[in-house]
């Protein structure tokens, strides 16, 4: 496709429905997490059943996104983003219809596909339409549409449920897929691949069992005890697929993801700093509510308000660090955003029984930061490394890393402060105190991922 297709206008309308799918999907995930209590009711199912309505979706999106960017590089991007648009609004339709819990797992599951075929080629659907030195605006204000999503979601997640009931989060995800859709058929370009591809099937499936059973692990660990017969087992499977998924990856004439990928520097830096950036970042997420409600006793009003800088952060940021993306090694900008993001967490982790409601926003304001300062170069650089004919797989694998950085982020973060907690406690430590020390570890934990996540940045190309 030639540099200078696409016109500076025409640009930001494809730009517009790709962030309406990006806007959706993150509004959606707010909204339902406010919804799981009416829904548990509803269904009269425990916590722990309930929850799925959540993990099924996560695990699913994620499991298939290389799927979809491998299609995406076979087929046409716009019909793959497209159809999974449409996908995740008849989701929507049977969510909202759904009678019991199973059905709604069921549902949920269908979202999950179509929102992962949506993840895998938003993105490379931008840098598409994006081939010069200003994706790194467009990339920029994928931040921004994804922290209005997340500053969203509950705030439209609780109108909804009080006046409509719990069907009606799902209803306003209707209209929304359509007009996607609509825009999308007469926005988009085609996109064909350029030359033709084979997914090895073998290869595929192993990569989807391994990947499901790791992260369904890790979900569940933090619930139950790691050394169950049931998490080991589990465990013990995702290796097993693991290692069939590597040996078939070897052999395959047509690999499905195609390992060589890897020798590039530029991208498998990229992709191990983002693990390590989004674990570094999530382990705050799961905590700081805890904290918020158990030693300083704050109300879900407050609680809201002092979780709300994050995102707004967020927000800004990352427009400003697409900017300086397109003028500045990625290498010191990305840096410099896991060094923010160790700074929050260090100011977390010595923060104490009681401070100021102005610390902690101040806090939240720099992790947000860091946050928007390293996503958008580190996607950049990626993005810019990808071989033309693998940019869908590559695009993917980038999002598929970001989400195992987000679910290894909240498992690690509560596999560090359970324990310390515990070992407080049983030593004679008041509860109050001993949660602060299973929270200063965590976050501890948290400063050395961003400082590693920094360090590797700091020795890329």
């Amino acid at each position: 496709m030639k540099k200078n297709k696409f016109k500076f206008p025409r640009k930001w309308r494809i730009f517009s429905v790709t962030a309406t799918g990006t806007f959706m999907s993150t509004l959606d995930a707010g909204i339902v997490n406010i919804a799981l209590p009416v829904m548990s009711d509803q269904f009269g199912a425990n916590l722990e059943n309930i929850q799925w309505v959540v993990t099924i979706y996560l695990l699913t999106l994620t499991c298939f996104l290389p799927v979809f960017g491998k299609l995406s590089d076979m087929y046409s991007r716009k019909k793959l983003y497209l159809g999974g648009f449409l996908t995740f609004g008849i989701g929507s339709v049977l969510c909202s219809l759904a009678t019991n819990l199973p059905m709604m797992i069921l549902a949920r599951a269908l979202q999950g596909l179509g929102g992962s075929a949506m993840v895998a080629n938003s993105q490379a659907i931008i840098a598409k339409a994006f081939p010069g030195k200003d994706r790194g605006r467009a990339l920029g204000s994928v931040g921004a549409v994804v922290a209005l999503g997340s500053l969203s979601g509950p705030a439209v997640g609780g109108f909804l449920i009080q006046h409509f009931g719990w069907p009606s989060v799902f209803w306003i995800n209707i209209p929304v897929c359509l007009i996607g859709v609509w825009r999308g058929l007469r926005i988009i370009p085609r996109f064909e691949a350029k030359k033709k591809l084979k997914m090895d099937i073998p290869s595929a499936l192993f990569f989807i069992v391994s990947c499901f059973t790791f992260l369904y692990a890790l979900d569940t660990g933090t619930n139950k005890s790691w050394l169950s017969p049931q998490i080991l087992i589990t465990f013990a499977v995702a290796v097993l697929f693991g290692v069939l998924f590597y040996r078939r990856e070897k052999t395959a004439k047509t690999p499905f993801i195609g390992l060589s990928i890897f020798k590039n520097r530029t991208i498998s830096f990229g992709l191990v700093v983002a693990i390590f950036g989004f674990c570094a970042l999530f382990c705050n997420s799961i905590l700081l509510p805890f904290y918020l409600t158990d030693i300083m006793h704050l109300d879900p009003v407050k609680i809201g308000l002092l979780i709300l800088p994050f995102p707004i952060a967020l927000a800004v940021s990352s427009p400003i660090s697409g900017l300086l993306s397109e003028r500045y090694s990625a290498r010191i900008i990305t840096t410099a955003g896991l060094g923010l993001i160790l700074t929050g967490a260090l100011m977390f982790a010595f923060i104490g029984h009681s401070p100021s409601f102005s610390y902690i926003v101040l806090a939240q304001l720099i992790m947000g930061t860091g946050s928007g300062v390293f996503q958008v170069p580190n996607n950049n650089t990626v993005i810019s490394a990808a071989p033309k004919n693998k940019l869908g797989i590559v695009t993917s694998t980038n999002a598929l890393c970001r989400n195992i950085g987000t679910v290894l982020g909240v498992a690690l973060s509560v596999a560090v402060f359970s324990p310390v907690k515990d070992h407080a406690i049983a030593t004679g430590i008041n509860p109050q105190d001993a949660f602060l020390r299973g929270y200063a570890a965590a976050m501890f934990f948290a400063a050395g991922l961003a400082f590693v996540g920094g360090l590797i940045s700091s020795q890329r190309d």
